[in-house]
């Protein structure tokens, strides 16, 4: 069955359809959620969220055109959930920024970040000036990519989103060497 014919049955309210797409996805999900360390409990409710907004999106026809298959689309949608997630759970020691005068000592002051927060600083820093800039822009920022494309002067959208994605690519081999 091709990914048009899913989709259709997807506005159609097929809820076999729907139960197979939930159930044949669930383990794939899970393994992206215990990567980022999300609670099980968590992992579930976006996981449910997850399909909702795939369910809902067909309906909208938002997905007739999709250039992916039904599962990567709908791994995407909970990818994007868990890092919501993880932006909003992230939460700040009041005490600790007390001790801060400004944001440049915060970035200087590697006392404050644990061994995680350390890597992924250090390895930020090794990514080029350009790396740096659209990730701050879109993670720190919140920017849309409309935005980004507008403040860094980039012709076209696709080439932005692929140098976020090469940008993100040479993140995670920097912090995972052995992969």
């Amino acid at each position: 069955m091709n990914e048009n014919n899913i989709v259709e049955r997807i506005k159609q309210n097929d809820t076999a359809m729907i139960k197979k797409i939930y159930v044949e996805n669930k383990l794939a999900f899970f393994k992206l959620a215990n990567r980022y360390a999300i609670p099980n409990e968590v992992a579930l409710d976006i996981y449910q969220d997850s399909i909702v907004a795939l369910v809902e999106n067909a309906r909208k026809n938002s997905i007739d055109n999709l250039k992916s298959s039904v599962s990567t689309y709908l791994i995407g949608i909970g990818k994007f959930m868990i890092f919501n997630y993880l932006k909003t759970k992230k939460s700040v020691n009041l005490s600790e920024l007390e001790e801060i005068e400004t944001i440049e000592d915060f970035t200087t002051n590697n006392d404050l970040l644990n061994e995680r927060e350390l890597l992924l600083k250090n390895a930020y820093e090794k990514l080029g000036e350009q790396c740096q800039k659209i990730l701050n822009l879109f993670y720190f920022e919140n920017k849309k990519l409309e935005e980004i494309q507008s403040i860094l002067n980039y012709e076209n959208k696709d080439v932005l989103k692929s140098q976020k994605s090469r940008c993100i690519s040479h993140l995670k081999k920097s912090l995972n060497p052995k992969k």
